[in-house]
């Protein structure tokens, strides 16, 4: 038997687990939505649409290996155009929605996609992308506009349903990374990766087709797609919101009984003070965010719905569950985290040797959910791919339990007179504060030091806002002298840059540079 053989024998694609939940689940729900106007569709009928929708896409003329980028918010035409690319062996190119166009000009000119799939409400933007990238075959809107190619007429060519043409190695997916240190990069992930990205998710959180997913947060962030293959997977709901409206996620919990979502900065605060107004959540049992950022507000989430957090620590190299933490409901998280299965984790030093318990080192990583590098960007992967493992550029600290601890990115390193100062410890130490509900550190010039850190923080609405000075005498009892900011900014959480993911964009604060009026000695 040739390799190739043994390979397609013994690998596995996303599209035959897919197959698999829509004939074993056909009669359950699969995809719902916040909006009246959208469909409800089962699993039979889900395998139904991506059928005639794979038949139209392979009569225009994509074939398996070419790209097909999409953007658009999230809606069951969405996950239908995921189910059928899959068979097809089709990569979807998944486009940021809050980018300028010529950013997206830029991402389509890269991955060169065979046709571009976009929402009626991004058509503005979409045709502004259109005039430049004249190379894409062919555009279709989900929703009917002028000079455009219908959706709905994809699905009704009469064309035979093809064979399932999807091989493990094939992609299936590009993500593009955020750029905030450069451009952005594509993460290739192909078949057989992201089937097992949502086999571990299954895993881990214990999934079964009781569950469901509330689905608000993007399709081309791999915590959204990896979400939705782990739910079809298991035969749960996965509901479609276009926006995280706090009100409209604790509906969709209620009315089709959901039990987990990822609640991020931007998002987590407002479902926290989103009055419950005798809704039944009982099915709610679980969230998933970043507790270090944020831990008193998870504490108060956890307590108010009566649901347990999984503090995550990943990448979209890797899956966004690389490893994670526990807390229950009204417990204060202690960051701590468990490496999750089917991934090697080490923490080395500049030479790759092993950190030794308790001292800082990098994350590398190895393991069949990893991307595949960078597309067409091989510096890029080679810098990634060192030594036969996948370096993530996080800083971590190992307990002798086996438990991680994140210290911070390599690249928000702050050198002040010679020492390193990791802003995750800063930002760990102010964020207990009474009156702070967020804080972000980093590094400012300094005549005398080089560099030296400055902090801004968010005040918590409704408490009293601590002075400065008492900001940076909680760093001298808790830390090293030379780690104490030196400059303090107050800002609202509206006056915050965040990424998609509501990560505060560490560069653009950065940027701001340092003022007189905000210096605390």
């Amino acid at each position: 038997m040739s390799a190739p053989e043994v390979t397609a024998a013994t690998g596995i694609t996303l599209d035959a687990l897919f197959r698999r939940s829509v004939q074993i689940f056909a009669d359950r729900v699969a995809v719902t939505s916040d909006r009246a106007s959208e469909p409800t569709w089962t699993y039979a009928e889900l395998g139904r649409r991506a059928d005639r929708l794979a038949a139209g896409l392979r009569a225009s003329g994509l074939r398996r290996g070419d790209r097909l980028a999409v953007l658009s918010e999230t809606r069951p035409e969405y996950v239908e155009l995921y189910v059928a690319a899959a068979r097809l062996g089709v990569a979807l190119v998944t486009l940021n929605i809050r980018l300028h166009p010529d950013e997206l000009t830029a991402i389509v000119d890269h991955a060169g996609p065979a046709a571009v799939v976009f929402s009626g409400s991004l058509t503005p933007v979409a045709h502004q992308v259109r005039e430049h990238c004249g190379a894409v075959r062919h555009w279709w809107g989900f929703d009917p506009e002028p000079d455009t190619d219908a959706w709905a007429d994809l699905h009704d060519t009469g064309a035979p349903v093809p064979e399932p043409a999807a091989e493990p190695g094939d992609l299936h997916n590009v993500l593009y990374t955020s750029g905030t240190t450069g451009a952005p990069k594509g993460a290739t992930v192909t078949q057989q990766a992201a089937a097992i990205r949502g086999l571990r998710l299954a895993q881990w959180f214990s999934l079964t087709p009781d569950d469901g997913f509330i689905g608000w947060l993007p399709l081309f962030h791999c915590a959204g797609d990896e979400s939705l293959y782990a739910t079809v997977l298991t035969g749960g709901r996965f509901a479609c919101l276009r926006k995280a409206d706090p009100g409209r996620i604790l509906d969709l919990i209620e009315r089709d009984r959901l039990s987990w979502t990822l609640l991020l900065p931007g998002v987590i605060t407002d479902v926290l003070a989103e009055p419950v107004r005798g809704r039944d959540l009982s099915s709610f049992r679980f969230a998933i965010g970043y507790a270090n950022m944020m831990p008193g507000v998870v504490q108060q989430l956890t307590a108010k719905y009566d649901i347990r957090f999984c503090d995550a620590f990943g990448q979209t190299e890797t899956s966004y569950v690389l490893a994670h933490g526990w807390s229950g409901p009204g417990e204060e998280p202690h960051l701590r985290k468990t490496p999750t299965p089917l991934l090697d984790v080490r923490l080395v030093d500049e030479e790759m040797n092993e950190a030794p318990v308790g001292s800082p080192g990098e994350c590398v990583v190895r393991g069949p959910g990893l991307m595949s590098g960078y597309l067409d960007d091989p510096a890029a992967t080679a810098e990634t791919f060192r030594d036969g493992w996948l370096h993530t550029g996080d800083v971590l600290v190992r307990d002798t339990d086996g438990t991680l601890s994140f210290v911070d990115r390599t690249k928000y390193l702050i050198k002040t007179g010679g020492e390193n100062v990791y802003p995750a410890e800063v930002e760990q130490a102010i964020a207990g504060l009474p009156g702070v509900q967020e804080v972000c550190a980093f590094g400012v010039p300094d005549e005398r030091w080089g560099e030296t850190v400055k902090v801004v923080v968010v005040p918590a609405p409704g408490e009293s806002r601590p002075a400065a000075e008492e900001i940076v005498a909680r760093c001298r009892q808790r830390l090293a002298t030379y780690k104490r900011p030196h400059y303090v900014e107050f800002l609202t959480t509206e006056e915050l840059p965040r990424s998609t993911t509501g990560k505060l964009q560490r560069h653009l604060l950065a940027a701001r540079g340092a003022r007189p009026t905000e210096e605390v000695r």
